[in-house]
């Protein structure tokens, strides 16, 4: 195998390797994956060109670097974060800023991971292959093993750092066997190793400082919460009318309280995507009018989570444990890793949430073009094109984002639907089942409900996301019993000016107004919609226990959309390796057709003639060799000694040149040399192949 396939090779799969050490920076498996297969196929396009070398070499790999990295950007965070890729980025720095290793996927950080780690790839070829010195490889490899390292603040790992060592020593025994580069090119490689090396270790050095030291959560590993959605439907069927907590309101009124946001899409529906967490004072409100402050105390039975029950948007929480909140939605969980699962059982706390009163005709009047993290809340995953075209039937005749979304409110509350949990109807809200919802059973729950108000919302660029937690319950003596039926979820829609609005588009039996609930990256004040007979929200829905299951994992944002986006990856990886492999070949393909033209004889000794001595003038040339001027019989001697020694070459070539001259300037008719010189030139070929590779591997290589 030549030295730039035993390179690139051993270079892949060191490149494999070294990004699980980048599992401590980020827990999007996609983009991790992604990037090792464009890094893969940027190095296979540098082993490809490498014979070439120089300037062709390096626009072939910045091409294929590009393209690698648009392919992947657009399969893992849309065409629109290509086309704005320079915004996207610079969101992604904020984004890895303000964030807690391991962060969880985002475009701009998809960008950025993807773009490092390509570029190294790139590196990595320009210093290995042309000066031949595999040597050079270690800097992108140790870039490529620090980068996360100094990042994140965690101990180096002996077993990471036993796949650096493993890598560096497979790459220069892998190389081990290679010549040195010709003379001529010596000052080339030293300046080129100069800037590449010093680029490779740049991209560290820029990340480290773009995304400054990330502390890690008390332990290593991130918080696994459960997903408060998992078999609601099992619980809508079995569940029972224990009283599961009761609460007391400072203004009297009863309010829905949530336990989590689901802002993560798949095709398998919606759920728990990786949250940034904060602890100790809440962040301010922004984006909404003035509201007022309520002080909801709640007393929990047998209600075992991890996540606490509390109004939209609570500014301040009193209650005995280690609780935190997640900086997007506000939503309040338990930090405690011992015995979390159950830290609600038996809890007594308070809460103090803010409450902005909005009309309905502010709702319709409002906007949504200024939502934070758009790229999230209105990401659809395949959603089938049926849905998006119904959405914009019904929203035909609306004009703003909020009246758009009281249509499609009132379009899923109209008779067209049936509330239902028998055991025909589906199952989540899954794209599979919220088609069958809305196109042909016309049955469903509230997850079929609001996960088809949510997903028709995001195809209409209103951002959308889902609330699961418990409508307000039934009043008692001045306080609220809420039992394990009044478990719900809800539609949360953004409109500028009042954050995130609830809606309820389930055609249950009646009740409470829609809220508003907290914004996903800047919590945002509630607001309550006043009611009206066409929205008014239904009596608490028949739901069941809210416990969770054992240990599911909600870093939803990993394994959601990885099987969706990487098939597309690969086809498009696999299209940007074929184009280059085209662009590669066809220079090969037009040589290998001229030789056989000229060889392939037209009649006319003379004509044959002369084309078979520029096919030997061509093969010196692609052998980068130098041809030397003057007569055919001149040039002849002078490339004897490029023949290896080899006597039925040096017979041919004699033969030709003297019949060359004939065929030139010898203009008689008697002339009778023959016109298949085909032999004869690959027999020249083959020997100056044979003495220029013999003579390329003999050099003596340069001591390290």
């Amino acid at each position: 195998m030549s030295y730039p396939w035993r390179v690139t090779l051993t270079l892949i799969a060191s490149w494999w390797l070294l990004l699980w050490p980048w599992t401590h920076l980020t827990t999007d498996t996609p983009t991790l994956v992604a990037s090792a297969l464009g890094g893969t196929v940027v190095l296979v396009i540098g082993a490809m060109t490498a014979r070439r070398g120089g300037f062709l070499m390096f626009l072939m790999l910045l091409g294929a670097g590009v393209a690698a990295l648009c392919v992947s950007v657009a399969a893992l965070a849309g065409f629109t974060a290509v086309t704005q890729m320079p915004q996207v980025a610079l969101e992604g720095v904020s984004y890895l800023q303000a964030g807690t290793a391991p962060v969880g996927a985002h475009p701009g950080a998809t960008v950025i991971i993807l773009g490092a780690v390509i570029a190294l790839a790139v590196a990595a070829s320009l210093l290995t292959l042309p000066s031949r010195q595999p040597a050079l490889g270690i800097l992108p490899l140790v870039s490529l093993y620090v980068a996360p390292s100094v990042i994140v603040v965690t101990p180096m790992l002996w077993s990471e750092f036993c796949l650096l060592a493993v890598a560096c020593v497979a790459l220069l025994w892998a190389g081990s066997a290679a010549p040195r580069s010709p003379g001529a090119t010596k000052s080339i490689a030293f300046v080129a190793t100069l800037v590449i090396g010093a680029t490779s270790l740049g991209i560290t050095d820029g990340l480290s400082r773009v995304i400054p030291p990330l502390e890690p959560p008390r332990s290593q590993d991130p918080l696994q919460m459960n997903d408060p959605s998992l078999d609601l439907k099992r619980n809508l069927v079995q569940g029972t009318d224990d009283v599961v907590l009761t609460y007391r309101t400072s203004s009297g009124q009863g309010e829905y309280l949530k336990l989590a946001t689901l802002t993560a899409f798949s095709r398998t529906g919606f759920g728990l995507s990786d949250v940034r967490v904060g602890t100790g004072r809440f962040p301010a409100v922004p984006g909404a009018p003035p509201g007022k402050s309520t002080t909801t105390s709640v007393q929990v039975g047998a209600f075992r989570s991890e996540w606490l029950p509390v109004p939209y948007a609570p500014t301040d929480i009193s209650a005995p444990g280690d609780w935190g909140f997640a900086l997007d939605t506000l939503d309040v969980m338990a930090l405690d890793r011992v015995n979390r699962t159950a830290a609600t059982e038996n809890l007594t706390y308070d809460v103090t949430s803010l409450t902005v009163d909005a009309s309905r005709e502010a709702i319709a009047r409002a906007s949504a073009d200024d939502a934070p993290r758009r790229e999230v809340t209105t990401a659809t995953a395949g959603l089938p094109a049926n849905v998006a075209a119904l959405a914009r039937d019904i929203t035909r005749d609306q004009t703003t984002a909020g009246a758009k979304a009281q249509a499609l409110e009132a379009y899923l509350r109209s008779d067209r639907f049936t509330y239902s949990t028998a055991n025909d109807t589906g199952v989540g809200d899954g794209i599979d089942t919220i088609e069958d919802f809305l196109f042909r059973s016309h049955r469903g729950y509230c997850e079929q409900f609001a996960g088809s108000m949510t997903l028709m919302a995001r195809t209409l660029g209103i951002p959308a996301r889902m609330a699961v937690g418990f409508v307000p319950g039934t009043p008692s003596d001045g306080s609220w019993k809420v039992t394990a039926r009044d478990m719900h979820t809800w539609p949360e829609l953004w409109l500028d000016g009042l954050g995130w609005v609830a809606f309820e588009p389930t055609p249950s039996r009646g009740g409470s107004a829609a809220t508003q609930a907290p914004s996903p990256a800047s919590a945002t004040p509630t607001v309550t919609a006043q009611p009206t007979a066409e929205t008014a929200s239904p009596e608490p829905e028949p739901v069941g226990s809210a416990s969770e299951e054992p240990d599911p994992a909600t870093s939803a944002s990993d394994a959601a959309g990885a099987g969706d986006v990487l098939p597309w990856i690969l086809v498009g990886l696999v299209v940007v390796a074929g184009g280059a492999a085209l662009v590669y070949l066809w220079p090969s393909w037009a040589r290998s057709r001229r030789r056989a033209r000229r060889l392939s004889g037209t009649g006319d000794p003379r004509a044959d003639t002369v084309a078979a001595w520029d096919e030997v003038r061509d093969s010196v040339t692609d052998l980068k060799l130098p041809w030397p001027d003057g007569s055919p019989r001149f040039a002849a001697e002078h490339l004897l000694d490029r023949l290896g020694g080899d006597a039925a070459a040096e017979a041919s070539l004699r033969t030709l040149a003297a019949a060359t001259e004939r065929a030139l300037f010898d203009r008689s008719e008697d002339y009778d040399l023959p016109g298949a010189w085909r032999d004869e030139v690959e027999t020249i070929v083959v020997a100056l192949t044979a003495a220029a590779h013999k003579r390329h591997s003999s050099t003596p290589r340069r001591a390290a």
